[in-house]
């Protein structure tokens, strides 16, 4: 996604990728609200919905014994019509359940449009900084090494980054906190389908212990298991994982087509710094979350989307080079934010577990696949009497109080840079609000005698000013490289005498009012940090 944000920009740059082509695998599969915004303003948003689960098949989130077998619970993604129009009025746009081989195929596409390319079958043996410039040393196709200088080189190279620890950048957090074995397979489920209720079933069966993720909900799909500590990745074979999948599913007549096992680790860590000299860590090179929040790809794409038009700006001299520090001040608070809510899902995950009594991520032994199937004892929440009433209120608010976990619109587009507290409510409690630093509320404005969603002017690549009904445009300042753009009518978002300057990636940089109308040249310095070279 950098290259595609820096390309929209006209930045010239070399991309190296040591896989021989996008990932085969689905692997990550939440797009939330704010990456989908970035699609939409990258011109891929549309091409990627029509790859993704038809929103309509994503309605909850489920607890099984199997997918065929007994449903415990489930948590249904939109709580009630007030949320649903919530998540309606907050962005043009909506999250994607999609595989990132989808994701990846999409992007790569659109960066060959814009006259990119990715050099595939490169891997980076040694980074480092020589007068104060990048060297990469590359190994190529043929395992020939050579050495290469840029200005600046943005580190995605994944959680085991070689220009992390090339440059000695330490990752501050658990190392790991499970190890899971993966399992990738094809599988008509549509005749579950009715009782497969979204994206994600947690299964607690005596047998299998895990998550299966639907990135279609309908034949492409995954399943995920905890490794036991004194155990690796090699005893989770493709015979082991195979077998766990059938009594996951829980029907054996379901074909079954295995398409890939692995495993991975799963960790809470973020790197002492997202930048050092030329060099910038973006993505997974910076931080390692749990899946739990879906939060790993999307802050990877929203910290290239931070960077990109600071350094374009600054390539095209119209910013200074101090600007590049606010990418580590502003997304490293997110990141570790981002971190601890991840954690913090994780953690009450177990408070389920603790009311049904089975531990829907405990260790599974590869062994119990040479076991008859098992089967769960009494539970308590089956049948008419008091008791198994109470047990199924307990259980279903327990579930509830997951939703930060699944929906959660605060971390999806709440984040404010340069703030005390990176999200200003509750996690769940989410009000758009004009907030300096905060991501500018979504809103219809006019242009060009049409109206269009204000999130659509940053494809416009600079920045711009909102200016209310009543302003008098003829006042303002020359603003070099700012479009300016009326409010029509007064919604909430600028007032009558307003005037918001917004950053190129929809993020509030100043607010005030036709009085003060003489701070925008001042307010336009700072933001492109173009004071700092006026004073020199």
């Amino acid at each position: 996604m950098a290259g595609v944000l820096l390309r929209l920009r006209g930045v010239e740059f070399d991309m190296f990728d040591d896989g021989d082509g996008p990932c085969r695998l689905p692997q990550a599969h939440v797009v939330n609200t704010r990456t989908s915004e970035i699609l939409r303003e990258v011109g891929v948003f549309e091409e990627m919905r029509s790859l993704a689960t038809p929103i309509e098949k994503t309605k909850s989130i489920e607890w099984a014994e199997s997918l065929a077998g007994r449903r415990f619970g489930k948590l249904d993604l939109v709580k009630d019509e007030e949320a649903l129009q919530a998540r309606i009025a907050a962005s043009a746009v909506h999250p994607l359940n999609l595989g990132q081989n989808r994701f990846e195929e999409v992007v790569v596409r659109r960066l060959e449009a814009l006259g990119g390319r990715v050099s595939y079958g490169h891997s980076i043996v040694r980074a480092a900084i020589e007068e104060g410039g990048a060297v990469l040393s590359i190994s190529n196709t043929d395992g020939m090494v050579s050495e290469r200088r840029y200005d600046y080189v943005l580190a995605c190279d994944g959680a085991r980054s070689i220009v992390r620890s090339s440059l000695g950048i330490d990752m501050i957090g658990p190392p790991s906190l499970a190890r899971y074995a993966s399992a990738y397979f094809t599988a008509d489920l549509s005749d579950l389908e009715p009782r497969v209720g979204g994206q994600v079933t947690f299964i607690g069966g005596a047998d299998v212990r895990g998550v299966i993720i639907g990135f279609d909900i309908q034949t492409t799909w995954a399943l995920m298991c905890v490794i036991p500590p004194d155990l690796t990745a090699d005893d989770f074979g493709p015979d082991v994982m195979l077998e766990l999948i059938h009594r996951a599913i829980g029907d054996r007549t379901v074909a079954v087509q295995l398409d890939g096992v692995g495993s991975w680790n799963m960790s809470a860590q973020i790197a002492e710094t997202f930048r050092s000299g030329p060099f910038f860590l973006v993505g997974d090179a910076a931080h390692r979350f749990p899946p739990t929040g879906g939060l790993g790809l999307n802050t990877g794409v929203q910290d290239a989307h931070n960077l990109a038009w600071k350094l374009a700006l600054v390539l095209e001299g119209r910013a200074h080079p101090a600007i590049l520090d606010s990418y580590a001040n502003e997304r490293m608070p997110v990141a570790k934010a981002n971190c601890d809510h991840s954690v913090t899902n994780a953690m009450r995950m177990a408070e389920v577990d603790a009311i049904l009594g089975v531990p829907f991520l405990a260790p599974v032994e590869p062994t119990v696949v040479q076991r008859p199937e098992g089967s769960l004892p009494h539970l308590g929440i089956d049948g008419d009497d008091d008791a198994a009433d109470d047990k199924r209120a307990v259980l279903a608010d327990t579930i509830e109080q997951q939703r930060p976990h699944f929906d959660s619109l605060m971390h999806e587009l709440g984040y404010i840079y340069d703030a005390s507290e990176i999200y200003a409510v509750g996690a769940h409690d989410f009000r758009p609000s004009v907030t300096v630093g905060g991501r500018l509320p979504h809103a219809l404005i006019e242009v060009d005698g049409s109206s269009v969603g204000v999130h659509d002017l940053f494809a416009s690549r600079d920045a711009f000013l909102l200016a209310g009904k009543d302003v008098d445009l003829v006042k303002l300042p020359p603003l070099p490289g700012v479009g300016v753009h009326r409010f029509a009518a007064e919604n909430g978002i600028v007032a009558p005498e307003g005037l918001v300057l917004v950053r190129p990636d929809g993020h509030v940089s100043w607010v005030g009012d036709q009085q003060r109308i003489e701070a925008l040249p001042s307010a336009l310095a700072r933001l492109f940090h173009t004071d700092i070279r006026n004073a020199a």
